[in-house]
């Protein structure tokens, strides 16, 4: 009798370590009073992402014209507002289709058919941080040297480092002196369009 209560009392310790090994591989939770926990701590990690988006904002597009009568002597300066729907770092580029103000009417000796006038851009993020330059028109056609010139992309054009979604007072501006170049410009009507457009930028 006394190597079976041995037995039996092995029995039993197993028994009790097995219980106590899956009792501690479970938690429960109890409510306030009922039990030693009353809480249960797990993790659970969420990940998303979001793509950046670049365009200009409702009505944000620069747009309009400028008719200035006899600008070869009073020169002219008109800015054009810009609001972009940025949500990260953005490039801004302008092109030129003439490269200046051109007159469709044949050069003649002595006359200049084609007006210089100049292009600056200034834009700015809504963490207060702003981009501008500035160039010649003439840099701006195709092949041109303006940093800004051509189409943007992540690499090229002007470049503002924030987001930008708020109407911060950035503009396109165009001006020109008074002509002062040594053939005198052929009368008629002068003409130049621009091409603004705007990308993502890393």
């Amino acid at each position: 009798m006394g190597f079976l209560r041995t037995l039996f009392l092995l029995a039993l310790a197993v028994i009790s370590v097995i219980a106590s090994q899956h009792a501690h591989a479970q938690v429960t939770a109890y409510a306030a009073g009922q039990g030693a926990v009353n809480s249960i701590e797990v993790g659970v990690e969420v990940r998303a992402s979001v793509l950046g988006r670049c365009g200009f904002a409702t009505s944000g597009a620069p747009s309009g014209a400028v008719d200035q009568a006899d600008f070869d002597q009073s020169g002219f300066t008109k800015d054009f507002a810009i609001q972009l729907n940025c949500s990260g770092a953005s490039r801004i580029a302008v092109s030129s289709a003439n490269g200046g103000m051109a007159n469709s009417a044949a050069g003649a000796t002595g006359y200049q058919t084609k007006a210089p006038y100049n292009v600056a851009l200034y834009v700015a993020a809504d963490n207060g941080t702003n981009a501008s330059a500035s160039c010649a028109a003439a840099t701006l056609a195709a092949g041109g040297s303006c940093t800004f010139a051509g189409t943007a992309s992540t690499a090229a054009g002007l470049r503002l480092g924030g987001a930008s979604t708020k109407a911060n007072g950035s503009y396109l501006r165009v001006s020109a002196p008074a002509y002062s170049g040594t053939d005198t410009l052929a009368a008629g009507r002068y003409t130049d369009t621009l091409s603004i457009t705007v990308s993502v930028s890393p």
